[in-house]
Formats: C-alpha cells, structure tokens, sequence
C-alpha cells in the first residue's frame, strides 16, 4: 500500500500508456503493413518448423525477408508472442506495444535522475500520449525498441557516475540495440563516445572498468561483423541511401548536366572542382540531417501516406513546440548536467536517416525520449520560475486544460480519422482479398498486379492465409534483383506480375486482380473491395467473362 501511495501518479500514466497502446491493437493502425507481416510471417515459421521463410534454421543476426536483411531481435520476441497469443496480427504487433509501455517507465526514472520528480511524472506523462510514440507501439516497428534500451542504458551509466557496477548493466543495454536497428549501428558508439568525454571526470579512475565493459561490449556485438561487413548489413544503405540507392542516379545525373553547362564557359578542371558528387553528396546529407531535425518533421503533418507516424496531423503536439523551447533555454541557463545527455542525444539521432533521406520517422524515433524531457523540464521551469502562486495555478489550469484537449483530440484521430484518410497506403484489404480468393476453389489461378500499390503482395498473402512454410519453400518462384530485393513471382494458384500481361495470354478459369483504373474491359468486375473512404482498391475480373465478350465483338 506504501508503493501505492508513494507512486500513485506513476502508476496511473503506466495503466493510461498501455491502455493507448493496446487496445484495439490489432486492427489500429488500419490495414497491417510488409514488414508487419513478414516478422509475423517468419516468426510462425520459426514457431511451427524452425526455420524462417527461405528455410534457414533459427536465423541470427539478421533474416533475409524482401532481401533486405533485418535484424533479429524483434522476429525472436513476436515468436515468443505468438506462442502465447496465436498467429496474428495483435501477437505480431504486441513487442512493440510492451517496449513502449516500459519506456514510458524508464523515461521516468531517467528524467529522474537528470532532474527530480517533478520533471519525472511530467516526462512520463508526455511520453505516454505521445502521438509519435502511441503510433510507434502500436505498429510492429524494431525501431520503437530503442528508444527503451536507450533510455534504460543512459539511466544506469548515469547511475555508474556514481556506483561503478551499473556500468556494466548500461553496456549490456546499449549492446542490445545493435542487434535490433541499424540505425543504433551509428549512433549508439558516437553517443557512448561523447557522454563518456562530458562525464570524463567522473571515470577517471575506473579505466580498468571501462575497458572491462569494452570487452563485454565487443563480444556481445562480435557476432555481427561477418554482417556489418557483408551485404546482409549494408544492405539497407545500398538499397536507400543517396551515396548508393536509387537518388543517386538523379543525383548523378545533375551533376553531369551542370558540369557539361559549365564546360562551354570554363576550363574542365575548374567544373571538376565546382560540381562533383561528393559536393552535392555533402549537401544533400547536411539537407536530410537539418529537415530531420525541423519544424517541419515534428509539428507538420508528418507523412503524405500515414507510414509510421500520420497523415493527417503532427508527431507532436504543437504545445510542445514552446516548452521544448523553454526547455533548451533552462538547460543552458542552469548549466544542468542533464544538458550532456540530452542534447548529444537529439543531435545524434538522425546522423543514420540522414544518409536515405527524410519522412521515415521509424529512422528517427530513437530520438524520444530526448524530446519529451526537455518539454517536462521546460514546463517545470516555466512554473517554478513564475513565484506568483495564483500565476502557477493558472499556468497549471491551463496546461491541463490543453493537454487534455489535444490528447482527446489525438485518440479520435488515431482511432477514427486516420484510419479514413490512411487505409489506402496501410496495405488494408489484403486479409479479405485473399480470403476471398482462397475461397474459390472453383478458379485454377489467381493473377495479381503488383502495380495496385507496389508492395510485397506475396507476404500478406502468407500470413493472412497461414501457407505451410514447408509447402512455400517447395514451391514458391522468387528471383533476386541485382540490388537485393526479392521478386515473388509465384506459388500454388498464385501469381504476381509488375504489369496485367495480354488476356489472350491468360489461361482459363482464372481471376485477375487489378487496381482501380489500372484497365478497363468491356465486363465489369466480378468483385470490389474498398478502402474506407469508400475509393476501390482492388477490382477482380473472371479472365473467362473477358474473353467472351471479346469474342462476341
């Protein structure tokens, strides 16, 4: 009853966070995205057979999904999931769901440490209806992950400032990270760096512990060298980074253009020297860091397709916007500790997502809970430096007043209204396709267009459907493009193809599966299903019905 009186408040943000963040959890966010699907593909694998979708018993350090090799961490806790809840999308999405709910704990106990109490309850309470982090625990996303072993990590090497001993807990957590994003794989050694430099005073004397902690820490990520080095863990930076990826050719190709301009007016080399890749490289790197650290991302609406975070409102509260304002000008102002943390913290976190771009916020939500502390000390400081009581009072009434108002207003938009606007680009219909599909056991072969939404069709067609991985490995036809990614072309009735072939080139008793628009025939579908906003997203045409009226024409 002591620990109930003692943190009443506490406990009431940790039941609010996970109530945000479970329920209806397997139908919210809408639709259930790839790579949903294909860790709660290869988790069922792995649970029913041992071995992933291509067969690979019990992978490590990272499986090779659509060929672009994710690492493990997650898939082996939605196995642990789905043992206990079943094959579905809620035992899928659940990891994710727990992390979060035990970040908001941990961000608790981390403000803490860098402030007191007061900013602790505060800080909690903004991470727990955080619309960026409620989305991100409610999405089966790796990436949420690290924003718990972060803030779990940075806890106990504040606490080894003082007590030696944890500092071997934190370096564990921080190995931990390594196996779940590759986005940790920058940041988490440049963030150890530099709080070790800031806090350099307090360890100057533990040099034996701290190469002892070296040691753990390079035996615990040791296993992953062969990948860091391989294709398997630069697979994503090849595929999606501007120095490699596909933005590169257009950056190329200005390049070229500007130079050739150049060339009429001035000498080769100067032109050489004026426009170059690695210049527009540079350029283009500083560009993506400065937007994923802007007004823009954070307090705009934060995606054209909802992926990740939403479509129609922003990743953070607007009132947020002057306390961390407020906040950052305390933390200089009272030369806090606090300020070696979290500032190295927020200006690291986008050094990785800066290499592919923007808009990914799965790249970047390693950033909270940075953010929200700085909102809860900014708020604090506000009030405590008001030294009129009736004036904090106010400040008090009216922060809850809007605090209440918007987080009111963000479970209606998470719940109703981007469910509405987003279901087109959450890959939403494809359970009832291929119900429906595997229902008509009266048609030989099914053909889908991977122009509907150029996703990877062939693994919600896995998962929804539950296909025996052994029956998969047998018989599913899938090539390897030159840059990593996998091609499913076909299984059983099914069959995937980049554009609608010719309907004379189409066998009997089959169906085709196309997008609105994508072609017209002289029959109308024998099927339609509808996104919510009532728009079609997929029209199934009988290839027989096609083919007869052809001919009476």
């Amino acid at each position: 009853m002591k620990f109930l009186r003692t943190n009443g408040p506490l406990i009431l943000i940790i039941i609010l966070a996970a109530l945000v963040r479970i329920i209806k959890l397997s139908t919210i966010p809408i639709g259930f995205n790839d790579d949903e699907a294909a860790f709660g593909y290869n988790a069922y694998s792995i649970l029913k057979y041992g071995f992933d979708e291509w067969g690979r018993t019990l992978p490590f350090p990272t499986f090779e999904s659509f060929g672009d090799w994710k690492l493990v961490f997650y898939l082996y806790l939605t196995v642990i999931s789905q043992f206990i809840f079943g094959a579905n999308e809620f035992a899928t999405r659940f990891p994710s769901a727990v992390f979060g709910v035990l970040t908001v704990a941990a961000t608790y106990f981390l403000a803490k440490q860098l402030f007191d109490k007061r900013v602790a309850l505060v800080s909690a309470l903004f991470l727990a209806i955080s619309p960026w982090h409620i989305v991100a625990s409610r999405n089966a996303f790796e990436s949420d992950l690290l924003s718990f072993f972060i803030a779990t990590g940075t806890f106990f090497f504040l606490k080894a400032t003082k007590e030696k001993k944890f500092l071997y807990v934190a370096t564990i957590l921080f190995s931990i990270c390594f196996y779940i994003y590759r986005s940790s794989w920058l940041f988490v050694p440049i963030f150890l760096a530099v709080i070790f430099y800031l806090f350099r005073a307090d360890f100057i004397k533990s040099k034996d512990i701290i190469l002892k902690n070296f040691i753990i820490l390079v035996i615990i990520v040791l296993p992953l060298a062969p990948t860091v080095l391989t294709f398997k863990g630069q697979s994503r930076f090849l595929q999606e980074s501007f120095v490699t990826g596909v933005t590169r050719i257009g950056i190329t190709n200005e390049v070229n253009e500007r130079r050739g301009i150049c060339k009429h007016n001035f000498p080769s080399f100067i032109c050489s020297i004026a426009y170059n890749k690695y210049i527009f490289f540079t350029k283009s790197y500083v560009a993506n860091y400065l937007k994923n650290l802007s007004y823009e991302t954070f307090f705009e609406n934060s995606s054209p397709t909802g992926f990740q975070s939403f479509m129609k409102r922003s990743a953070f509260y607007l009132f947020e916007l002057p306390l961390i304002a407020a906040g950052i000008i305390f933390l200089f102002k009272t030369k806090s500790p606090a300020t070696k943390i979290l500032i190295p913290w927020i200006l690291l976190a986008p050094i990785g997502a800066a290499t592919a771009g923007i808009g990914n916020y799965g790249r970047i939500n390693l950033i909270m809970p940075a953010g929200q502390i700085i909102a809860a000390f900014g708020l604090v400081s506000v009030a405590t430096f008001v030294k009129n009581t009736n004036i904090q009072r106010l400040i008090t009434l009216f922060m809850c007043l809007v605090i209440s108002y918007s987080f009111v207003k963000l479970i209606i938009d998470i719940f109703y209204i981007e469910p509405y606007y987003t279901s087109r680009y959450q890959r939403y219909g494809y359970k009832e396709l291929f119900g429906y599909l595997t229902s008509r056991d009266d048609y030989n072969q099914f053909i889908i267009s991977r122009k509907i939404d150029n996703s990877h069709q062939y693994i919600q067609y896995l998962f929804t459907q539950k296909i025996d991985p052994k029956f998969l490995r047998i018989n599913a036809k899938r090539i390897r493009e030159k840059d990593g990614w996998v091609v499913f072309q076909s299984l059983g009735k099914f069959t995937f193809v980049p554009s609608i072939p010719e309907i004379e080139l189409l066998p009997e008793k089959s169906l085709l599966v196309i997008g609105e628009k994508e072609a017209s025939y002289p029959v109308g579908p024998v099927h339609v299903f509808k996104y919510l906003n009532g728009d079609i997203g997929f029209e199934i045409y009988d290839i027989d019905q096609i083919k007869a009226k052809i001919n009476e024409k």
